[in-house]
């Protein structure tokens, strides 16, 4: 079974985006749900559904006044080169509405989430 990485799914998103489409569809995996949920509680994405097959998600975007919630990606972490911070050296984002998606020890978790709780992870990658 091909495992889909965060990477992939935040690319597709922001295409979709790009394109003005209204659904995307992405593989699906515990990961990327995780990541879904992340977008959707910080307002980056409308909702997300499973297929019936539970094989697909089919992802609805959100767009205000016909400009995309996603406009850029960032990604810090690649399979080549994965990216470690310490809890007290979390960057910041570029904009104050970035969302950075850090995987830590109790799961996903926004960059400001991981610093009131005073973990370090992973950092995904940058969302605005």
């Amino acid at each position: 079974m091909i495992t889909s990485l965060p990477i992939d799914l935040l690319i597709r998103i922001k295409n979709g985006c790009l394109a003005s489409r209204k659904t995307i569809s992405a593989p699906n995996s515990k990961h990327n749900r995780s990541i879904l949920d992340l977008l959707k509680k910080y307002n980056f994405i409308e909702s997300y559904e499973v297929s019936e097959d539970k094989k697909s998600l089919t992802i609805t975007l959100k767009y205000q006044n016909l400009i995309p919630k996603v406009s850029h990606v960032t990604i810090f972490s690649k399979p080549g080169r994965r990216f470690y911070q310490k809890s007290t050296s979390l960057p910041w984002g570029k904009t104050q509405n970035s969302l950075i998606i850090i995987s830590t020890s109790l799961g996903l978790m926004s960059q400001k989430e991981a610093k009131v709780k005073g973990l370090g992870g992973e950092i995904i990658a940058e969302i605005f």
